[in-house]
């Protein structure tokens, strides 16, 4: 996966389950979603924590979204 490193360097980074690229920073955050229960659906919008822009919505999850650590995004660098 390509993805712009803390310094707006594009790198090649490990395919991780949980991880996404904001379409707008291009930082990494983990994101972890929760179907939502039938006949009680709200539309959720994906919030990047980083620049709290929306890189879309669902009316079938809920994302939970948070920042990765520096340690979290070097050591998905590929080596």
């Amino acid at each position: 996966m390509l993805a712009y490193d803390e310094n707006g360097n594009l790198r090649e980074f490990e395919e991780c389950e949980n991880i996404v690229v904001c379409n707008h920073c291009k930082k990494l955050y983990r994101q972890r979603t929760e179907e939502q229960v039938p006949g009680f659906r709200d539309v959720d919008d994906d919030i990047c924590p980083y620049c709290h822009e929306s890189n879309g919505r669902s009316g079938d999850v809920e994302f939970h979204n948070e920042p990765l650590s520096d340690e979290e995004v070097k050591s998905l660098k590929k080596n």
